[in-house]
């Protein structure tokens, strides 16, 4: 799949997710149902039309009226309770919305809500006023920086030291025995007897590469007596190309690998035609025994990384965020995709959840999420693909120089000639807007303004709009 060029960043990108956000409290009323109501319908209302003046960031609260918080609303400000709770019709908040009082209307200044919004604001009254916020100075935070580092899941992995087991000792053929032996005797349980050299053999071959042992395979290593006969089949099975095939299959599956493009137009194939290079990388990585750090950052920066003239295959890794769904070329729902993967995939974390509001559970703010979006919007596909193999053909160098310079000529060409269309444009456009005015009378007949425009020989199109433009703006 094609690299993606553009931030040198990305890799570093990941950690500025981890940032302190408040967070939710649990919602206080019991109605599942008036709480979506509420989070679908009331609280973007309060949000776009009240909070500029009525909540706990308002540079100057207005009337002492707080709307920003259940108990806010409840309590009210200077004229009372806002709301009533199951009565709408003596809640202050609904006869300021509906206008009915001279003297109390809100929004101010001829900003009245729609009548919809209004009978959103008088049913969610009339259940009750199901809201789940609290007051921010009295809600129990989410977890801040400083006590987000402290959670299991965001320390760094630690060399424990060994435990001293002395129950079922000789059961213990490795460190890591130990520790299964240590939960064993504290559950009062023993160790399952080993495996006879036919089940041994079957499970190692089939966790290793998916695949049955050959019949061969199998009485070899029956007739194996040495020491040291499951540790060279062990050997074997890694260093066969079965085990990255087998293995890559999991990381494939963590980025969401596949070799279309999902929902597109009819003019578009649905095909990834290149998708299979990002799978070779993958399974090649495995094969070769990639660190996992160098396996992370190819995927991420590939692109960014000290060329290789003898092997650029590593360009190929870039796939980890280019093979995802196009969404009808959508490129917001497309960056959403790569931060998913990229958050999911890497950190355990659903950073994508912030893309509308701030993280509910984890300590994911929404403006985390749009400083990853700014990285990932100013990373491009590039239009001609880099060429993988490896040793690279001669003349490709050349080749690369060559296309650059035609590229650059391109964009010096595009640039020129549409300041020249612009100019022409711009200084046309006393001549359109006459065209508009002159056209007025027989705005209608598509005919006569086409023979206008011919014999003035002017584009239509312009005047067509400004024509509708004008109309609007009447209205």
């Amino acid at each position: 799949m094609p690299p993606v060029s553009g931030n040198c960043c990305r890799a570093l990108a990941i950690g500025l997710m981890l940032f302190p956000v408040l967070g939710s409290a649990a919602p206080t009323e019991t109605n599942a149902a008036g709480i979506e109501f509420f989070e679908g319908k009331i609280r973007p209302l309060l949000v776009d039309n009240c909070y500029k003046c009525h909540s706990s960031k308002s540079e100057k609260v207005r009337g002492g009226l707080l709307v920003d918080t259940r108990d806010g609303l409840r309590q009210g400000g200077d004229s009372g309770p806002a709301i009533v709770p199951g009565h709408p019709e003596k809640s202050l908040l609904i006869k300021a919305v509906s206008y009915t009082d001279k003297d109390l209307q809100m929004p101010p200044k001829d900003q009245k809500l729609a009548d919809e919004q209004i009978e959103y604001l008088r049913a969610w009254v009339k259940m009750g006023a199901p809201d789940p916020r609290v007051d921010v100075a009295s809600a129990p935070l989410a977890p801040g920086w400083a006590a987000a580092k402290e959670h299991w899941a965001f320390q760094p992995v630690t060399e424990p030291p060994v435990p001293d087991v002395r129950k079922h000792k000789s059961w213990i053929k490795s460190p890591l025995d130990s520790f299964v032996l240590e939960n064993l005797n504290a559950k009062e349980l023993k160790p399952s007897p080993p495996a006879d050299k036919r089940t041994l053999l079957r499970r190692a071959t089939f966790d290793l590469t998916g695949l049955p042992p050959t019949p061969q395979e199998m009485e070899a290593f029956l007739a194996d007596k040495s020491g040291h006969a499951f540790a060279d089949v062990v050997d074997r099975l890694l260093a066969s190309p079965r085990y990255g095939e087998r293995w890559g299959r999991h990381w494939l599956d963590v980025a969401r690998y596949a070799d279309s493009k999902g929902l597109v137009n009819n003019q578009e194939s649905p095909r990834l035609p290149y998708a299979y290079t990002y799978r070779d990388y993958v399974i090649r990585s495995f094969n070769e025994d990639l660190p996992y750090d160098r396996f992370i950052l190819e995927q991420l920066a590939a692109d960014q990384l000290p060329p290789n003239a003898e092997d650029n295959r590593s360009l190929a890794a870039m796939g980890f965020l280019t093979v995802g769904r196009q969404f009808l070329g959508n490129q917001n729902d497309v960056i959403d995709d790569r931060i998913d993967v990229v958050s999911r995939g890497l950190l355990g974390l659903t950073v994508s959840c912030a893309r509308c509001h701030d993280h509910k559970f984890d300590p994911i703010p929404t403006r985390d999420y749009y400083a990853l979006h700014g990285i990932f919007n100013s990373s491009l596909e590039p239009t001609n693909l880099p060429l993988l193999t490896v040793p690279l053909p001669p003349g490709y160098t050349n080749f690369l120089a060559d296309l650059r310079t035609n590229e650059e000529n391109l964009r010096a060409y595009v640039v020129s000639n549409e300041e020249a269309v612009l100019a022409k444009v711009r200084a046309a456009t006393g001549d359109y807007l006459l065209a508009v005015h002159d056209a007025a009378p027989f705005a209608s007949n598509s005919l006569k303004i086409d023979e206008l425009m011919r014999s003035r020989k002017l584009n239509k199109s312009p005047v067509r709009s400004l024509g509708r433009l004008r109309q609007i703006v009447r209205r």
